[in-house]
């Protein structure tokens, strides 16, 4: 599962157009995530390692009643994945992902769009942003505790390609957003179908994402 540049960006700041009418000001409009991320303990019972955390800022410009406006929005996108042996190879099969993404609260009003999504909606986002992703089937969803809350996981099944000439099905689990402090947060896994037995240590991942507060 190649992953592409924009990785899992679904917060952006073409979101927050809705609020342009009550920023104002000259200097761009700044919105910031803090880190959510899974404990050491959790990456060693569950073979998981991490990739990477890092930032994913995005700016927008907006025109609104004639006035011009940046806002810039900062994301958090921790990564995760797991070797396991499909088909013969070794490869770098599975994969987890923690997005923390702020909320743009003002005036008491929310307008970062992924606090009302679907799982099926944060799904198809997370298709757009990685290579070789296709023909996402849905398969239900159950519920598994993210941040303490009891939240909606959607469950899908996909065609991936995870090397070259190498195609096999996927089962995704997509967590909705949990509200935690000013941000939203969205857990994603992924993996094989030959190894179903990796979708306890996906929702073990879920279960224990942790937020850092500001």
């Amino acid at each position: 599962m190649r992953r592409t540049g924009a990785a899992l960006a679904l917060g952006g700041a073409g979101a927050t157009s809705g609020c342009l009418g009550v920023i104002t000001g000259s200097e761009p409009a700044e919105f910031s995530a803090n880190v959510a991320s899974v404990p050491d303990s959790t990456l060693e019972s569950t073979g998981f390692e991490e990739y990477r955390i890092e930032p994913k800022e995005l700016a927008r410009e907006f025109t609104v009643a004639g006035q011009t406006r940046e806002v810039v929005v900062t994301n958090q996108l921790a990564q995760y994945d797991k070797a396991a042996e499909v088909l013969g190879e070794r490869l770098r099969a599975s994969m987890f992902v923690a997005l923390s993404t702020p909320a743009v609260e003002i005036a008491g009003q929310t307008f970062n769009p992924v606090g009302e999504m679907s799982t099926r909606e944060l799904a198809r986002r997370m298709l757009t942003q990685y290579e070789g992703i296709n023909n996402l089937r849905e398969d239900g969803e159950e519920t598994v505790a993210v941040l303490g809350t009891d939240t909606t996981v959607g469950l899908f099944t996909a065609d991936a390609t995870i090397t070259e000439g190498v195609t096999t099905e996927v089962q995704i689990h997509v967590s909705e957003a949990v509200r935690a402090g000013g941000d939203f947060v969205v857990t994603v896994g992924a993996y094989p179908s030959l190894l179903s037995g990796q979708g306890d240590d996906v929702r073990t991942m879920m279960r224990s994402v942790t937020h850092e507060e500001a």
